[in-house]
């Protein structure tokens, strides 16, 4: 009898410290680095990057607000495209966003003025594309509201999983005139994804794109792959540095690949909700400007959910 109790005790002592052993064996869940502090690519489906794209990839937006953010930004560049002839190009975006938990919704409207002697036509988000070089016999000077770019993207973060991944599509419709002489006339498209991994500071990113160019009368534009990698430096809370590398096809056979490096760095303005930031690129190809420089600042409004 007193081994029958004894034996009974030991299987009820079993059975109530099975939770507590296995709460002590199960591995503890990795926390969500969703909205981890960082920065991500700022090229959006282009080798280079626009006034619009800098600034919205310097601020993650939080998911668990209903959150808008409006920045406006500038940038020159030039580079000679390997025709000999110096091509400048200015540049100024009105970009906006609105974040609904997983999925963000963007959009951007540029004034750009491009003066070359070469083919330039405003891409995706306000990027350049240079389709043919030398088409004239002088410079000429394209300037006017460009086309506009209407983007979607949607995040994902799987549980235990500390990478994060954005897939995207953006569609730059023609709206700039004819007569302005900056757009194909055509509609270009693309589609992505991005993933990041953030460890504490630093977040290493890497990005990969698929363009779709809309041919013209004259041109046959070629659909093909952008890229970047790099990483981010957080400074505090509201500070970053950027690099990144890029990379995007040409749009046609008649120019070389665009290879660039980009830097970059953001803050917020204490006491405002303004967000400041300062860019530049160099061009490690004759695709690509020999270098470009930008400035924007940013707002970004939020409404908590209920």
């Amino acid at each position: 009898m007193i081994h029958d109790r004894a034996a009974l005790a030991a299987l009820a002592f079993s059975a109530l410290s099975l939770p507590a052993a296995a709460q002590v064996l199960e591995p503890p869940e990795r926390a969500i680095r969703y909205d981890a502090p960082s920065a991500i690519s700022p090229s959006s489906a282009n080798a280079t990057v626009s006034a619009a794209t800098v600034p919205q990839a310097m601020e993650r937006l939080d998911r668990d607000d209903a959150t808008l953010d409006v920045s406006l930004g500038g940038i020159y560049g030039e580079g000679e495209f390997g025709t000999g002839s110096t091509t400048t190009i200015w540049s100024s975006a009105l970009g906006a966003r609105l974040r609904l938990n997983d999925l963000t919704l963007s959009a951007s409207l540029p004034w750009m003025r491009i003066r070359s002697r070469s083919t330039v036509f405003t891409g995706i988000d306000a990027t350049p594309v240079l389709v043919a070089p030398n088409t004239s016999a002088v410079k000429r000077t394209a300037e006017g509201i460009g086309d506009l770019t209407l983007g979607a993207a949607y995040t994902i973060a799987p549980a235990g999983s500390p990478v994060e991944v954005e897939l995207s599509g953006r569609a730059k419709i023609n709206t700039a005139t004819q007569r302005s002489g900056l757009s194909s006339g055509e509609n270009d498209y693309a589609v992505g994804a991005d993933a990041s991994l953030p460890l504490g500071a630093v977040t290493p990113f890497v990005s990969v794109t698929y363009r779709f160019l809309g041919d013209t009368a004259l041109y046959e534009l070629r659909d093909g792959p952008a890229a970047s990698a790099g990483a981010s430096f957080a400074i505090g809370r509201d500070a970053y540095l950027l690099t990144s590398y890029h990379y995007a096809r040409a749009a046609t056979r008649l120019v070389e690949d665009a290879h660039e490096l980009f830097a970059g760095a953001s803050t917020r303005l204490a006491g405002t909700p303004l967000r400041l930031t300062g860019f530049t690129t160099a061009g490690l190809s004759r695709g690509a400007a020999s270098f470009s420089a930008g400035l924007a600042v940013s707002v970004g409004l939020s409404r908590a959910r209920e």
